[in-house]
């Protein structure tokens, strides 16, 4: 099943209030650039992975592969596969 559009839309907001607006929500889910390319900081990194974490109730292990924080679809993926549903509780 794919994952929801409300999921994709959750986490565009939190990049976007992550990043304190330098990446909009609408940038968040285009296509071709890493968040990185759009503007997100390491500090604004650390902010999503804590809002993440928070609203999802997963763990975000920064010793393992961390690919998937590099884009939106990245992170639905990640989130999927962890159980996350669309109202954000696994």
């Amino acid at each position: 099943m794919p994952p929801s559009p409300h999921l994709l839309q959750r986490i565009a907001e939190l990049v976007a209030e992550a990043s304190e607006g330098a990446v909009s929500q609408e940038a968040a889910v285009a296509d071709g650039r890493t968040l990185t390319e759009l503007g997100l900081t390491s500090l604004s990194y650390l902010r999503l992975i804590d809002a993440l974490e928070n609203e999802f109730g997963v763990y975000i292990d920064l010793e393992e592969d961390t690919a998937f924080l590099g884009s939106v679809d990245g992170l639905v993926t990640y989130l999927d596969e962890q159980g996350v549903t669309a109202k954000g509780s696994r």
